[in-house]
């Protein structure tokens, strides 16, 4: 019944015509669309952008997507945008220009099948990267578990020889045997693994519980499910390693010699741990892989820790953040400057607030920077070069207020507004990359806002603010920034400092807001909690990689004591011999932990190899997103704390079976072995 009826967006009245499917979020991968409307209304959503969007060649806002003809490949699809855009180019080259700018590229109109449109261009490199890497790692940690389960079935074996001995006696085959045991590690593997489903289901209820929230009522939209892919690997995984780390020790258990295991020959219940070569290798394994993931989980963690806002450069404690999204039809290019100086007024005059700033996007955050098109005085560009550069529009004192040192000339004021003429800031690598050679960028201009008859203004540089981290996690590029009062933005963002604590100043701030305007769209958050979005995939990484080094370290722990345990029980009656011939208890611990600690020390050796060349491969991926941020792929301290991390650790695994060792009673052994 909600045909016909009208609603109202950004102040126009729209007519409902139809209504989309339950589970139809739109073409934003991600992000959920929950209103559609005719892309030749955009002048009524957007008035003071909305016909220059529909009619500038420079716009590339617009994505098209259509079905092709039975027949068809998309390599002809391509060729046939080819002559449409190259006809265009050839007509009005001052508007296509690459949009990235480094070169001259090939084509002007990317046409890509569907599935390649999933992830953004900018971001499908890291995404793919970051997707590899959490699958790799949680393989490896499948592969420490599934080597912990084949060092068990051999101690099992080894226990149950009596059994298999007598069964083999009384005629059983020797691949009936195998078959046994096969299917008994099978078994564990597949409830394993069943088990393992049942957990991913609640495991991703807490996963989407775990994505923040986002600003300006934007929903997530994920596709994230438990299919029947996902259950066919698990159960197919489960029962590969079910049957490679099962069938060892069965081999091994069917080649059990009968008559010597019948006769309870002594030698045969007092194997050497020498002869155990293949539990040792597992537990070198072990430790190796787990030393892998120990040093990938430090250094994820590390990273994380280095893009928290307090270390990008901003004076971020005690910050509230606020969009803003003013109506296009009710605020005019006046009417916003007023609103604007008002709500800068009046939040400045709540008790505990230290300054207030506006800035158009806050760098780092998730809604961040955007990139204009811009002419720079005196600057000739390369051949195919663009001039497309970071750009932001922030208000008066925002570099000051926020701490960014301002390296030569000053910041934005309340004189810079309409009327004054133009100015612009911008930072070191501006300066570098386009006034090399030529002297100060003070005094030089570039092209910022357009003009009321559509030509664009000439903006004079007063000020060059240092380059600090805040300004990229990528890579340091060029940002320049025009001053609020000469534009009529009204998409911005409220930053607002306090004394202490801000979270008091959310209610507050919030009903300030809905005073000056009730239908201005309010969310306030900290700014930690603004900046979560940006940090969500590091924060999930490195939580993912955390816990997986720690169940690493775990089974690792638990792999080492194992080992040692069982050698020590099967070399029971060599102790006690030991101790009747003399040996001091000193001595037997040293002697087992010595045996121990010299697998674990094999183990952290291959580890740290391992280590070494998995880092140095994955900071060298071309991704445009890093994977590491303020920290070396081969971070000296990094290395050394998780090394010596796993190496108490495994003293400690040692220690507690050498002990048990050390308190063996010669004269009971003797008599009953």
């Amino acid at each position: 019944n909600v045909i016909g009826r009208t609603v109202t967006i950004n102040g126009q009245p729209f007519t409902v015509i139809g209504i989309a499917p339950p589970r139809y979020t739109g073409m934003m991968r991600g992000w959920a669309s929950e209103i559609w409307v005719p892309t030749m209304m955009t002048p009524l959503l957007d008035p003071s952008n909305g016909e220059a969007r529909l009619t500038h060649r420079g716009s590339r806002w617009v994505a098209l997507v259509g079905r092709l003809k039975p027949g068809t490949g998309i390599e002809q699809a391509r060729a046939r945008f080819d002559v449409l855009t190259r006809a265009m180019q050839a007509e009005h080259p001052e508007e296509w220009v690459p949009r990235w700018g480094d070169s001259v590229r090939e084509r002007y109109v990317s046409v890509l099948p569907e599935r390649a449109t999933r992830v953004h261009p900018a971001l499908r490199g890291a995404a793919y990267a970051l997707a590899a890497l959490l699958f790799v790692v949680v393989n490896l940690v499948l592969l420490i578990a599934c080597m912990n389960l084949a060092g068990m079935l051999f101690a099992r074996a080894v226990a149950r020889r009596s059994e298999i001995a007598v069964r083999l006696a009384i005629g059983a085959a020797r691949s009936r045997i195998v078959r046994q045991l096969l299917t008994e590690s099978l078994l564990m593997a597949l409830l394993a693994g069943i088990a393992g489903v049942v957990l991913a289901f609640w495991g991703l209820d807490l996963l989407m519980a775990s994505i923040p929230a986002l600003p300006e009522g934007i929903r997530v939209a994920l596709d994230v499910r438990v299919d029947w892919r996902a259950i066919a690997y698990t159960i197919a995984f489960a029962t590969l390693a079910g049957l490679l780390f099962g069938l060892a020790p069965a081999l091994h258990a069917s080649r059990s010699a009968v008559s010597t295991v019948l006769k309870d020959d002594a030698l045969a219940l007092a194997a050497p741990m020498r002869r155990s070569r293949a539990r040792k290798s597992l537990v070198v394994a072990q430790v190796a892989l787990s030393l892998l993931l120990l040093i990938g989980a430090a250094l994820m963690l590390r990273s994380l820790e280095n893009v928290r806002p307090t270390r990008l450069g901003f004076a971020s404690e005690n910050a509230l953040v606020a969009p803003l999204a003013l109506d296009e039809a009710t605020y005019g290019r006046g009417e916003t400057h007023q609103f604007y100086e008002r709500l800068s007024r009046e939040i400045a005059g709540l008790p505990g607030v230290r300054s207030v700033s506006l800035v158009e996007g806050v760098p780092g955050g998730f809604m961040g920077r955007v990139r204009r098109g811009t002419e720079i005085d005196g600057y000739a560009p390369r051949a195919g070069e663009s001039l497309e550069i970071d750009a932001s529009v922030v208000g008066p004192r925002y570099f000051t207020n926020l701490g960014v040192p301002i390296v030569l000339g000053r910041d934005f004021d309340e004189r810079d507004r309409d009327g004054a003429p133009c100015v612009a800031i911008v930072n070191e690598v501006f300066a570098r990359t386009y006034f090399a050679g030529t002297g100060s960028a003070l005094g030089r201009r570039l092209a910022g806002f357009r003009g009321p008859e559509g030509a664009r203004q000439m903006c004079e540089i007063v000020g060059v603010v240092r380059d600090d981290a805040w300004q990229s996690l990528h890579e340091m590029r060029p940002v320049f920034s025009l001053a609020l009062l000469q534009s009529d933005h009204r998409r911005m963002t409220l930053i607002v400092q306090s004394a202490g604590d801000p979270r008091p100043l959310v209610a507050e701030v919030r009903r300030t807001l809905r005073g000056l305007d009730p239908n201005l769209p309010v969310q306030v958050q900290t700014l930690g909690e603004y900046f979560s979005v940006a940090q969500y995939p590091f924060r999930l990484m490195g939580l993912v990689l955390g816990a997986c080094g720690v169940l690493a370290l775990l089974l690792a722990t638990i792999g080492i004591y194992g080992t040692v345990a069982y050698g020590v029980a099967q070399r029971r009656r060599e102790v006690g011999i030991r101790m009747a011939l003399g040996a001091e208890r000193a001595e037997i611990l040293r002697l087992v932990i010595g045996q121990g600690m010299g697998m674990v020390g094999m183990g952290l050796g291959v580890g740290l190899v391992l280590g070494a060349g998995l880092t140095r491969v994955l900071t060298s991926l071309p991704l445009d997103l890093p994977l590491l941020f303020g920290v070396s792929a081969t971070d000296v301290v990094t290395f050394a704390g998780m090394t010596l991390l796993l190496a108490l650790t495994g003293l400690a695994a040692c220690y507690v079976p050498a002990l048990r060792a050390a308190k063996v009673d010669p004269a009971t052994t003797l008599r009953t072995s």
